[in-house]
């Protein structure tokens, strides 16, 4: 077995501080300010102009991507990345490697100007060219393509935490023995959608921030990078590297309670929190240090503060707590992974850091603050928080790294099954037993036509942007279908290949043309990627883990994926995965113009234009299911995921002597043809869903949800889901329990 032990063996930053790890953890130790006012973009009409803006953010070295898909969120990333390999002394070449990248902003600051231009233009061609690097997967292919190569990569947001639920995700890979060893971390550079839309929820404080100060106005915003080498105990002890601390502990949940602002008491971080010290085996006493998520706005710090006495006690009485942002600002997704890194530097080097800029200790927020500068303290084991947009909460615990403590064995990976499916496309709402319809149809309108309104609750959904409705109403129904009950461990996984992009583009073409004052507070939450999985969460009120992942045409396939693995691990006992897509002009151009898909530009029939659709699964751990009495359809008896075109990975699944379907997303598909044709599925009848279905980065959860279908109605007995994009690929296997 497996000797679960989790080790950081590399850390890399890049801050407002300076571009480099050593050099911002002397900073933060010195009490130094990143903080300054921002020079990227005009920031005229915005009541706080101050931010930490990283100063050098210069790529060297970088082979094999071309130069227009580096944004600001690459770069940053690829930097951070690659020190930590370094510090870490780790070839991928010669062990199987991972790559988890959590990022919010993306792109954005590269097409802010294009965006605004494609609102009024859509069909603006060098434009549409050059949102090459807007996706999130942009970074993650970035440092891909430059530090890899990489057997599986994962692209995720939840926000602010979404840096340290990277690190989670890494965390279950390596426990799960998927890989040896995992790149984790997270980027999010400036731009000035974000500036804006936090001025216009009066969350700016015009002056440095001051967390947990009686007389703090709220948070400066910040951009940067932050990742870690995480390893298992065999590993770092075969390769003779150097342990920083160990990762012993991590949990999340969702508050369910607000977009923006999070539920006062702190009774999911604190949740959260005593969740974390589980997984450790620690108790509040082993605790000597906090890396607070502190961001300084009125409502965050004493509602944290709240968590964390309840969380830890008494003992808070004697822990050191402290908050970085005040030195570096809030980089966004970045944040989570900056402070994990920060934190093992802190174990490993016994010296915390300080809050600066606290001079007058708010009575709300009764912790052991550390104001000035930093100072050497016994450490054995610190904690640090992470909140997200939507309630989504994260806490990470790391301890001295000994490689002589016994060893922790991974727990068998869970049983997991499927106990309903849903999809909504152009041809309707399918629930459970009718999704396999979809198999085979034809062609079907652009738009979904369904009335959300009519399955949803007005007064609670009236917040709800069209990504966020359509989601709510798959969700719910693919759960009602399941026959389950809200329940504590309960979750969601919703990917969106691109997110808001006609909304963003709307956004930044009144605040350019009309400047900082039209920024709308109520809009601008519903841009983060992450904004529907948080809205459904809010919606269904689901406490369990809550995450948005991203993988261009395969993005059904990785929420699915990502689903299963939360499952497998424990960290969740039912999930609802899947995808949601709305209409996107500009999506639609885009992929006209970069691959040439426009009517106009075909010798033959040209292929169907990108549609809605939305696609989830109900996953649950066997036994949960079987306790509660649900209608198991089938039983996921494979789930893979690789990178780079490999094809070895289905070659070891093979189908059975029952009657057996391969579905693929889309039918016209050559590369996922010659993958089958290789593998021992080759002889097995295929079938596609793209027809009514439609054409979005979302099938791969429809199609998923049609296999369980075929066999809930007993028309096969296993069925193998393959999808592929852009040297990504996912594969599923399903069996009926019958």
């Amino acid at each position: 077995m497996l000797n679960a032990r989790l080790y950081v063996t590399g850390v890399g930053l890049v801050t407002a501080l300076a571009p480099t790890r050593e050099a911002s953890w002397e900073a933060l130790l010195r009490g130094e300010r990143g903080i300054r006012e921002i020079d990227l973009f005009d920031t005229t009409g915005l009541r706080g102009r101050l931010g930490g803006q990283v100063l050098d953010v210069t790529i060297r070295d970088a082979p094999h991507v071309a130069t227009g898909a580096w944004s600001r969120s690459s770069m940053m990333a690829f930097l951070a990345a690659r020190e930590a390999m370094e510090q870490a002394k780790l070839d991928p070449d010669k062990v199987r490697v991972g790559l988890v990248v959590g990022g919010t902003t993306g792109g954005m600051y590269e097409n802010e100007g294009r965006l605004a231009e494609l609102h009024s233009n859509p069909r603006n061609e060098d434009a549409l060219i050059e949102l090459l690097s807007h996706p999130l997967t942009a970074a993650t292919d970035c440092v891909s393509y430059a530090l890899g190569p990489f057997v599986r990569t994962r692209t995720l947001s939840t926000a602010c935490s979404s840096g340290a639920n990277a690190l989670m995700v890494a965390a279950g890979w390596l426990r799960a023995g998927l890989v040896d060893a995992v790149v984790a971390g997270g980027s999010d550079g400036l731009c000035r959608l974000t500036l804006a839309g936090f001025n216009a929820l009066s969350a700016i404080d015009p002056d440095p921030c001051r967390p947990f100060d009686k007389s703090r106005r709220g948070l400066n915003l910040g951009e940067g990078a932050g990742f870690v080498v995480l390893e298992r105990a065999t590993e770092v002890r075969t390769r003779k590297a150097t342990p920083i601390a160990e990762l012993a502990g991590w949990a999340l949940g969702s508050e369910a309670h607000h977009i923006t602002n999070p539920e006062p008491t702190g009774a999911t971080p604190a949740r959260v929190i005593q969740a974390a010290l589980e997984r450790a085996k620690l108790e509040p006493a082993d605790i000597d240090y906090v890396n607070a998520h502190g961001t300084g706005t009125p409502l965050n710090d004493p509602m944290e503060s709240a968590a964390l006495v309840r969380a830890l006690g008494k003992e808070i009485s004697r822990i050191p707590v402290s908050s970085s942002k005040a030195q570096i600002g809030h980089a966004l997704a970045a944040s989570g992974a900056i402070e994990a890194g920060v934190c093992a530097l802190v174990v490993q080097r016994q010296k915390i850091v300080p809050t600066v800029g606290l001079v007058d200790p708010d009575p709300a927020c009764p912790l052991v603050h550390v104001p000035g500068e930093g100072r050497a303290h016994r450490v054995r084991a610190a904690l640090t928080n992470s909140f997200g947009f939507g309630g989504m909460d994260s806490s990470l615990v790391f301890k001295e790294a000994n490689l002589d403590d016994p060893p922790i064995f991974a727990e068998e990976r869970r049983r997991v099954v499927v106990t309903a499916a849903v999809a909504l496309t152009p041809a309707g709402l399918r629930s459970t037993r009718d999704v396999g319809e979809l198999l085979g149809e034809g062609p079907v309108a652009h738009d979904i036509t369904l009335d959300l309104g009519a399955h949803l609750d007005t007064a609670r959904a009236r917040r709800l942007d069209r990504p966020a409705r359509i989601g709510a109403v798959v969700v719910q129904r693919a759960l009602q279908d399941a026959g389950g009950k809200i329940v504590p461990r309960m979750g969601t996984v919703l990917s969106s290949a691109y997110g808001a992009l006609d909304a963003s583009a709307a956004y930044l073409h009144r605040l350019i043309e009309k400047g900082a004052r039209l920024a709308s507070p109520a809009e601008f939450p519903n841009l983060v990627p992450s904004s529907p999985v948080g809205h459904v969460t809010i919606y269904l009120g689901l406490g369990g883990p809550a995450l948005a992942t991203a993988d261009l045409e395969t993005s059904g396939e990785s929420a699915c994926t990502q689903a299963i693995e939360l499952i497998q691990s424990g960290e969740a006992d039912i999930i609802v995965g899947g995808g949601v897509e709305e209409a996107s002009a500009i999506v639609e151009r885009r992929q006209a113009t970069m691959y040439r898909r426009a009517p106009e530009d075909q010798k033959g029939d040209p292929p169907r234009p990108r549609a809605e659709g939305a696609g989830v699964v109900v996953f649950e751990a066997e036994k949960v299911a079987r306790e509660r009495g649900a209608n198991v359809l089938a039983e996921v008896t494979a789930c893979l995921a690789w990178r780079d075109g490999e094809t070895a990975p289905l070659a070891d699944v093979h189908p059975s002597d029952l009657p057996s379907c391969v579905v693929m997303p889309r039918a016209q598909d050559e590369e996922l043809t010659r993958l089958l044709d290789a593998s021992p599925w080759r002889d097995v009848p295929r079938v596609a869903c793209d027809g009514a279905g439609g054409e979005h980065e979302a099938l791969g959860a429809i199609a998923i949800g049609a296999a369980t279908s075929e066999i809930a109605r007993g028309r096969v007995k296993e069925a193998l889901v393959v999808g592929l994009a852009k040297g990504r690929g996912y594969a599923l296997r399903l069996a009926s329990r019958c």
